[in-house]
């Protein structure tokens, strides 16, 4: 079985058309990507004076879900980004305030950390 991932693509900034991608979870697991100006991050944003340390994080949970007779082992992914205390604020598509806590995210959604955007890529069955 080829492993399935999850991308992210940069839509400004330096990095603007890059992507970068991550194992998707294993069923029952979660995934979180840290955001920030930290070395050690897995979505590094040193280039950004408007990111904090530990800007935010997103999460990606993988649930079982019903077989049926086509699906042996279905899943569900759900998708959310949560503010890491950050001074600039997080946001997601045009919305003018920032994200409160954690918040879902769909596949194709843009988000705003510092000044860079990215985007939730959606994930392809292989």
């Amino acid at each position: 079985m080829v492993e399935q991932e999850i991308s992210i693509t940069f839509m400004s900034g330096p990095l603007d058309g890059q992507t970068l991608t991550f194992d998707q979870p294993d069923i029952g697991r979660e995934l979180v990507i840290n955001i920030g100006r930290r070395e050690g991050c897995e979505i590094y944003l040193p280039f950004d004076n408007q990111v904090s340390r530990l800007h935010a994080r997103l999460i990606i949970n993988n649930i079982a879900v019903t077989a049926t007779e086509s699906v042996t082992d279905p899943f569900l992914l759900s998708f959310y980004l949560e503010d890491g205390g950050s001074r600039n604020g997080t946001f997601v598509e045009r919305d003018k305030q920032p994200i409160n806590g954690r918040v879902a995210l769909r596949p194709g959604s843009f988000f705003r950390i510092g000044r860079t955007w990215l985007r939730l890529d959606v994930p392809l069955s292989m």
